[in-house]
């Protein structure tokens, strides 16, 4: 699937910040952004929104594994993408997503990859 017919982004990420910023590169980009702070906040969102894509930060405050598999089971063919400072993907992680981008002040190499997907 390519990211021209994805239209609806579900980002995850506790940092205020972080959701401003990609929310409003991400919508300038033509894309609807939603976001969530927790897995917990994304699990309740999942029934209303649809998401085309997942963008995960990796670290998240309380870090439920449950959630994440919860998460991937409800919507299995959905890509998602960790998005995090970790230099790589760390192991435990690689099982729930489908690509690995640090994150980076900049966002072209996020806006990339979503466009390649």
């Amino acid at each position: 699937m390519k990211m021209e017919k994805m239209k609806t982004i579900l980002y995850i990420d506790h940092s205020e910040s972080w959701k401003v910023l990609i929310q409003e590169e991400l919508s300038e980009e033509g894309y609807r952004v939603v976001t969530a702070s927790s897995t917990e906040e994304a699990l309740s969102e999942l029934d209303r929104i649809h998401p085309d894509l997942i963008i995960l930060e990796l670290r998240q405050k309380r870090f439920i594994k449950e959630n994440f598999e919860n998460l991937k089971k409800k919507y299995p063919d959905i890509p998602w993408i960790g998005y995090s400072t970790f230099y790589q993907c760390p192991n435990e992680y690689k099982k729930w997503i489908d690509h690995y981008l640090q994150k980076l002040p900049q966002t072209n190499g996020i806006k990339n990859l979503i466009k390649e997907l």
